[in-house]
């Protein structure tokens, strides 16, 4: 008698055990994971650069008093410069980020988690919030090119880049840690006891612990020793 899942022997229908996979868990390649990661960082912190710089030579008293001085054409220049900058930072956050978030799914639900808890971090919700809010405060601004309203562009920018980065990062540390648990759950053999929660299927070698109910369903064994107390009498 074999078991319609998994396919191992049992020695009658009642019999309680453990399926597992014959297969060990895949060998993803994460080197493309990896440099979608950094993409992001750089791409974060261009972002955060650019805005700083465009603040800068936006707000400059000198320039903004002579327009059209040479030293005010550089710095209109520059800030021109700047903005473009932070959009084409923009569009390689957004590109680099579905990449990471695509192979950060892919990581998670191949060794055994939910791959949405990973890639959606808090950094995914601060981002676009701080962009927002830099928005916000330039549409809402009489004169969208004072001082007070470019630094707190700049500043939320760069709050909603450094936010970014840093749930990324954590994200990516606790895929690391996820990787390395699979590993050693998948190098040795667990047996499913309250505490332990495997990130894969055991190992496919039966060992005499597999077939003791009682290690990983008390109930079973409880039927068990009903059934055997009721064919005693």
């Amino acid at each position: 008698m074999h078991c319609t899942k998994c396919g191992i022997d049992l020695e009658n229908p009642d019999q309680g055990h453990t399926c597992r996979s014959s297969a060990p868990p895949p060998a993803l390649r994460t080197a493309g994971w990896n440099v979608a990661t950094w993409c992001v960082v750089g791409f974060a912190a261009l972002f955060a650069l650019a805005a700083i710089a465009a603040a800068i030579l936006g707000s400059s008293p000198s320039d903004r008093a002579r327009p059209l001085s040479p030293s005010g054409t550089g710095a209109a220049i520059g800030f021109v410069l700047a903005n473009l900058i932070l959009f084409v930072a923009i569009i390689g956050l957004v590109i680099s980020g579905l990449i990471w978030g695509r192979g950060t799914r892919q990581l998670a639900e191949a060794h055994g988690s939910s791959g949405r808890s990973y890639s959606r971090h808090w950094g995914t919700r601060v981002f676009p919030a701080c962009i927002v809010f830099s928005a916000a405060i330039a549409w809402l601004a009489a004169d969208r090119t004072a001082p007070a309203v470019l630094f707190g562009q700049a500043a939320l920018r760069t709050l909603g880049a450094a936010a970014l980065v840093g749930g990324m990062l954590h994200s990516r540390a606790r895929i690391l840690r996820l990787i390395a648990h699979a590993n050693r759950v998948g190098a040795g053999h667990y047996s499913p006891v309250a505490g332990q929660d495997p990130a894969w299927p055991l190992s496919p070698t039966p060992t005499s612990d597999d077939w003791n109910a009682g290690q990983w369903d008390p109930d079973v064994l409880r039927d068990i020793d009903a059934r055997r107390h009721r064919d005693s009498t």
